[in-house]
């Protein structure tokens, strides 16, 4: 668990600077991208099922 954990953190650290060097807001970004897939996955479609939502 130590090792996964110590991955997480590398890959957060890594972002965390790209963002920076870009200009890229990670919160407005995060916020974004959950609002667009609420959009294309309804939880009343999409919950407990393995399916897509689409191919049902």
């Amino acid at each position: 668990m130590a090792l996964v954990r110590q991955g997480i953190a590398d890959v957060f650290i890594y972002l965390t600077r790209l963002a920076d060097k870009l200009g890229v807001d990670i919160e407005a970004a995060v916020l974004a991208k959950i609002a667009e897939n609420e959009k294309k996955y309804p939880v009343e479609l999409a919950k407990d099922n393995a399916t897509k939502y689409s191919k049902r």
